[in-house]
């Protein structure tokens, strides 16, 4: 006990940095990039119509994303200070699952997470209204 054995306080860091690593990385997700065209990225097999045009000489159409509609058409994330979009009125809390009106009591000390274009749109995402949760 009177000698250290290095060898073993050696084989314990390397352990312990070994699963710290393999616990701490994570994989990353594919990104396909929007701007090439079909035959730009895929290679093997794409050739253009017999128009006379290359493959690369047709425009790619951008696939819509909906990351401002969170709950659908009528919805839109809040912004970092809470604002929402000019002229939409319900806020909604997504921990509660509940929106609120401007004739809600809470509405001015509410905190935004969502906001919806109109009643429907909240209660079609699934919110329920602060009366019903009084």
């Amino acid at each position: 006990m009177d000698r250290v054995q290095w060898w073993l306080i050696a084989l314990a860091f390397v352990l312990g940095f070994v699963l710290t690593s393999s616990l701490t990385i994570r994989r990353v997700k594919r990104e396909v990039p929007v701007g090439t065209s079909a035959g730009a990225s895929s290679g093997a097999g794409t050739e253009a119509p017999k128009t006379g045009k290359s493959a690369s000489d047709y425009e790619t159409t951008k696939i819509p994303t909906v990351t401002d509609a969170p709950y659908g058409r009528g919805s839109a994330r809040a912004g970092a200070d809470g604002s929402g979009p000019s002229g939409w009125l319900i806020k909604g809390n997504e921990d509660a699952k509940a929106y609120h009106t401007p004739d809600s009591p809470s509405y001015e000390e509410t905190v935004a997470d969502v906001w919806f274009r109109s009643e429907e749109s909240a209660r079609k995402a699934g919110f329920s209204s602060w009366h019903q949760r009084e």
